[in-house]
């Protein structure tokens, strides 16, 4: 599983390759990018996903189920992800 500090690592490499080689062989580091930053997204945001889904499943029946559910949802993945790569 990669981790937030192997995704900061990728983020740096991915920013000097960019300088480096360019965009389009840069490639292989964007990759890395984009698999670490959505793996660690994943993992901090997965109580709201989890609420989202059980809301989801019950087809927003719940009493629990609001446009908040969503929102908290949208919310930490918006500002983790910015958070990551904002922070190089």
């Amino acid at each position: 599983m990669t981790s937030v500090v192997d995704t900061k690592v990728a983020i740096r490499t991915y920013k000097a390759a960019l300088k480096e080689k360019g965009a389009e062989a840069s490639s292989a580091e964007r990759k890395a990018v984009v698999n670490g930053v959505s793996k660690a997204v994943k993992s901090e945001c997965a109580p709201y996903v989890e609420d989202f889904f059980g809301c989801f499943q019950h087809r927003f029946a719940l009493n629990s189920c609001t446009d908040a559910t969503v929102g908290k949802m949208l919310k930490c993945q918006e500002q983790f992800s910015a958070q990551l790569l904002a922070s190089h």
